[in-house]
């Protein structure tokens, strides 16, 4: 069963500045995959950056890293590879993330009155999920002396009473322990429990009369299934080019196509029958290991610290550098989960060919 990201509780608390921390989740994978590489020195010199990598079809593919089967004169940023015959392997990064959008059923009912309450109405929220109990809570809005009152009941029972200001939330989730309501000064990286659903209550204006608020759904990667296409048809593409078959080849060692994905609880069982039927290696980079990326990046950079994370900055910027690696050396490089044996893996260059090991 599917489950939003410890991820996303991190990067929630950063309310619509989330959206663009949430574009560096990927750029945080790379880097640390960068990072793995580069702290091998033997595949570092083998190392070229985002090639347009061709296959069969003849399409061109932008893969994050390729390792070639000799050293390299200088670090190759770009290009083509047009013959994958010199091909070691190719690593892509996927990651998919949670999607915020207004609750489908909020929006059927409230969108005429442009999600704009009076303060005598009140709002039905529902959380549930299949093989769950439903919960209903109501949201009233009350205006007392100058300020809105938002109010939460469920059954009876007042779950939380605050003053909302434009830009306030709350935040009900449901869990496996039963579901939670959070008010605007609490964070989901407080929860311990996996988030099963989630719905974010935003106060988009407030006045003496009216209150509009937006109603959104904070769904597990729905475009799972699109990214499992593409990283699929990379590999299949360019193994036809190489070796005249799609097939995957049992214990690959001539050319190694690997996928590297974080996020992993938003991964539908299907999405990774594809994968892992397609690709020669499908790792994971678990949530708590790139949370402590973000934590020790904002803790080094302040508030602008997604700034700092990418592949550019890990060449030139020594403490972008030292962040990635020293987290690499705690981890003795193995920050790679093997899905085929679920063991924590480093990568490595092995009799010439580039390797997963333990």
């Amino acid at each position: 069963m599917t489950h939003l990201s410890d991820i996303f509780k991190y990067i929630s608390k950063f309310r619509h500045a989330g959206h663009q921390v949430g574009r560096k989740v990927g750029d945080m994978l790379e880097v640390l995959t960068y990072a793995a590489i580069s702290n091998n020195e033997a595949l570092a010199r083998r190392l070229q950056i985002e090639p347009k990598l061709f296959g069969f079809c003849d399409a061109g593919h932008k893969v994050e890293f390729a390792l070639m089967r000799d050293p390299l004169p200088r670090l190759v940023k770009g290009g083509e590879i047009r013959s994958p015959i010199n091909l070691i392997g190719f690593i892509e990064c996927k990651k998919v993330g949670v999607e915020q959008t207004i609750h489908t059923a909020f929006k059927t009912k409230h969108s005429a009155n442009g999600y704009t309450f009076s303060h005598n109405e009140s709002l039905v929220v529902s959380m549930g999920r299949r093989g769950t109990l439903n919960t209903s809570y109501t949201v009233s809005f009350r205006f007392n002396q100058g300020e809105l009152v938002a109010e939460v009941y469920c059954d009876g029972q007042q779950m939380l009473s605050e003053i909302a200001v434009t830009g306030h939330r709350v935040v009900f989730a449901l869990t496996p322990s039963g579901p939670i309501v959070l008010g605007n000064e609490a964070s989901l990286r407080d929860v311990p429990d996996d988030l099963l659903a989630c719905k974010i209550l935003e106060f988009q204006s407030v006045s003496p009369t009216t209150t509009k608020v937006l109603l959104n759904a904070c769904l597990a990667g729905p475009q799972t299934p699109e990214k499992a296409k593409q990283a699929s048809f990379v590999a299949l593409d360019v193994r036809k080019l190489r070796f005249g078959n799609f097939d995957k080849r049992p214990r690959e060692t001539e050319m190694v196509s690997v996928l590297v994905l974080t996020e992993f609880s938003h991964w539908e069982q299907k999405s990774q029958n594809v994968v892992t039927a397609c690709l020669d290696k499908v790792v994971v980079v678990p949530d708590a290991i790139v949370v402590s990326a973000f934590e020790r990046f904002e803790a080094t950079f302040g508030a602008v610290f997604y700034d700092k994370i990418s592949k550019d900055n890990f060449e030139s910027n020594a403490q972008v550098r030292n962040i990635a690696q020293t987290l690499l050396a705690e981890h003795q490089g193995k920050i790679f989960q093997d899905l085929e044996d679920n063991v924590t893996k480093r990568f490595d260059l092995v009799d010439g060919s580039l390797a997963l090991v333990a």
